[in-house]
């Protein structure tokens, strides 16, 4: 313990000799905010934005507007003249989706006959779902009113409807934004974090090996087991710092609705963390040479990355390209952040599961390549 301990003094005291690691551990955090904040602004996915719906009125009549005046009590309401305006709104990302009401609404809703309300968006998700539902409640009012007026005039139901007393709703719009954009700067910070991880990790054991410094402390009381145990205890504490700062500048600076408790989401991501250090270990332990370790690295850590959902939602990729994206430790920790955002807790457990059993893989491999090397100071 005592020399694990060594270890972990001597690696920190490296790293904090060296300004430029330093700020690049605070710097990619603080950049990623404001790179994803500066991207959902400038791009109208901005709160103001994200739920705003489009209503073609085809049908001008009593029906239809109380329709409309209905739905702008729940959600933005945007009013278009025709289907080219609407198409053309939809394109431009000026709402989130359109509504067109028939020129017949009114006689079907008379007749008690259901009237084909059409609904087009280029969206998916919780928040498009919830649009539906809104749609579908509004129109369950108007039926009310319709009923209302056969058992007695039109005229007497729009009144006693206008007479109720107003409900005030709120949209949840900005949440799902937040939601959506914290998973986007998450993914950033995962692949971040493994590039991190190989700095402290992979290449910290190559550059030793390498300077010879590795042959030195052979030399010592130190053991080998105690080198790689402290390398990765050092590698996984700046892993834990880099997750608290990030989710302390989300929660506190930048005041972000990560939509679920911050220590949820720390340990989420520590879980990560720790995944991260034993695999850049794996390479760095099995890699001949720096550059080799290097290579792998940036192959195997930039192609999970993007098949895994980190970079690119997972929603808008092919089925296949889905199912691919399992095999990755990264869609499990986004899938969890997930499940904690939509109070689906009980879930969580296969995700930590999965990624436990990516350490034990890691960890197997290293074991092996601990075991199996017999000359690590050997190099092209």
């Amino acid at each position: 313990m005592k020399d694990i301990l060594w270890i972990i003094r001597e690696r920190f005291i490296i790293w904090k000799n060296h300004p430029l690691q330093v700020l690049f551990l605070l710097g990619v955090p603080l950049l990623s905010i404001v790179m994803y904040l500066f991207i959902y602004n400038s791009s109208g996915t901005g709160s103001a934005n994200s739920l705003t719906v489009g209503i073609v009125d085809q049908d001008q009549s009593s029906y239809s507007q109380y329709f409309i005046d209905t739905f702008d009590k729940r959600i933005q309401v945007k009013e278009l003249k025709n289907q080219e305006q609407a198409d053309k709104a939809l394109a431009d990302q000026q709402v989130t989706a359109t509504l067109f009401l028939p020129k017949d609404f009114s006689e079907k809703i008379r007749q008690g006959d259901l009237a084909p309300v059409r609904f087009r968006s280029f969206q998916a998700g919780e928040a498009i779902d919830s649009l539906k539902e809104t749609t579908k409640t509004v129109y369950h009012e108007v039926q009310t009113i319709a009923k209302f007026a056969a058992a007695s005039d039109e005229e007497s139901a729009f009144d006693f409807a206008a007479e109720n007393t107003p409900i005030r709703f709120r949209s949840f719009a900005k949440d799902s934004v937040s939601k959506e954009m914290t998973l986007q700067i998450l993914g950033f910070m995962l692949m971040m974090l493994l590039y991190q991880s190989g700095n402290f990790g992979a290449n910290s054991i190559q550059n030793e090996r390498r300077n010879k410094i590795y042959h030195r402390l052979m030399t010592t009381p130190v053991s080998k087991t105690a080198y790689f145990i402290g390398t990765a205890v050092f590698a996984f504490l700046a892993m834990i710092f880099e997750v608290v700062f990030t989710v302390g500048l989300m929660t506190l600076a930048f005041r972000i609705d990560i939509g679920l408790a911050a220590i949820q989401l720390i340990g989420m991501l520590a879980a990560f963390g720790l995944v991260a250090v034993a695999w850049s270990i794996a390479i760095g332990i099995n890699s001949p040479s720096q550059s080799f370790a290097s290579g792998v690295q940036s192959i195997l850590f930039t192609i999970t990355s993007l098949i895994s959902g980190a970079l690119i939602p997972n929603e808008i990729m092919p089925d296949f390209m889905q199912q691919i994206a399992r095999i990755t430790p990264q869609y499990w920790v986004l899938d969890g952040i997930k499940q904690l955002q939509n109070q689906n807790n009980a879930n969580v457990w296969l995700n930590l599961v999965v990624l436990t059993a990516f350490l034990l893989l890691f960890f197997s491999i290293s074991t092996y390549g601990f075991m199996k090397k017999k000359n690590l100071e050997v190099f092209d």
